[in-house]
């Protein structure tokens, strides 16, 4: 679970409710937590940017923005650390009042409280789906041996199989020599 963040909140006193009126958004700043999946993610101190724009619609104001970040992990094939850039838009309707026709069983939309929008869970959940689920250093990494755990991609690379039928057959080269 994310922790709350001010610099994640917009303040839209500036922002009439008159359909059409919009405000900008130019936001970076370093991350103060984490976001992510376990294996890639943006880390703490990296550089995030947030950039677009708040409009006024009749029933909220409407949040369009892009992200721009760098998340670091690792190459689900071979192990090493692997950093990738982030490029994801977000487009989210924050309404004045729930709405009215809001089943039971539905999720409460997102909402604008005292003239503010907090936009960090829109945000994580964009950088969240648009990480890779398994990432990789590059499409022609092999991963890493499963016998002995050296990198495939390095070099040529090869072990003795003997088939298990005609192990026994190996002993017979261990057995003594009579002189």
């Amino acid at each position: 679970m994310i922790t709350p963040n001010p610099k994640f909140i917009i303040s839209l006193s500036e922002l009439k409710r008159h359909p059409g009126e919009k405000i900008e958004v130019d936001l970076l700043f370093p991350l103060n937590e984490r976001i992510g999946i376990d294996i890639i993610g943006a880390e703490v101190g990296s550089e995030f940017s947030i950039l677009g724009r708040v409009e006024a619609v009749s029933t909220g104001a409407l949040l369009t923005v892009e992200i721009e970040a760098d998340a670091t992990g690792e190459c689900v094939r071979c192990l090493d650390p692997i950093t990738l850039e982030i490029f994801t838009t977000v487009q989210e309707l924050f309404h004045f009042e729930p709405p009215a026709d809001l089943e039971a069983d539905e999720e409460l939309p997102l909402l604008v409280t005292d003239d503010q929008i907090d936009i960090l869970a829109p945000i994580v959940d964009a950088i969240c789906l648009d990480l890779p689920l398994a990432p990789h250093c590059s499409e022609s990494c092999l991963g890493l041996c499963p016998e002995c755990g050296e990198r495939l991609t390095d070099g040529a690379h090869s072990h003795e199989v003997v088939d298990p039928r005609w192990s026994a057959l190996g002993n017979l080269l261990d057995f003594p020599k009579k002189e």
